[in-house]
C-alpha cells in the first residue's frame, strides 16, 4: 500500500537528512517517528560520513553568507540539529572563523 503526502523541497531535505544520518531510509525513518519510536543512532563510518557531508553543504552555505540575518529558516534549522546531533555523538564542535574573526575585532584596543 501507498500513502503520499505533500512537502516542500526544505522538508524533503531536512528529512532525508535526519533519515541518513540516522542510518535508515526515508520510509523507516518516517515510521519511526508516526510510531513514536525512539531512533538510537550508532556512531559509525556511515553516520560520521552522512554528518561530515551534510555539514559541508551547510559550510558553504554559510561562507556565501556573512550575517546570520540573511540566513533561511530551513538552513538554520539544519544547523540546529547537526549541531545537536555532533554534540550528542560526543564529537567536539570547533570554533567557527567567524567566532574567532568576531573575537579578535571586539578584543582590539586602541594604543
Amino acid at each position: 500500500m501507498t500513502i503520499a503526502f505533500r512537502v516542500t523541497p526544505e522538508e524533503n531535505d531536512l528529512v532525508n537528512l535526519l533519515a541518513k544520518t540516522a542510518n535508515m531510509t526515508k520510509q523507516e525513518y518516517i515510521m519511526s517517528k508516526l510510531t513514536d519510536t525512539t531512533i538510537v543512532v550508532q556512531p559509525s563510518t556511515r553516520t560520521f560520513k552522512a554528518l561530515k557531508d551534510a555539514i559541508a553543504k551547510v559550510y558553504v552555505e554559510l561562507s556565501r553568507i556573512r550575517r546570520a540575518g540573511d540566513m533561511s529558516e530551513a538552513l538554520t534549522e539544519k544547523i540546529e540539529v547537526l549541531a545537536n546531533m555532533l554534540q550528542d555523538l560526543g564529537a567536539k564542535i570547533p570554533r567557527s572563523q567567524l567566532d574567532a574573526e568576531e573575537s579578535e575585532i571586539t578584543g582590539m584596543k586602541r594604543e
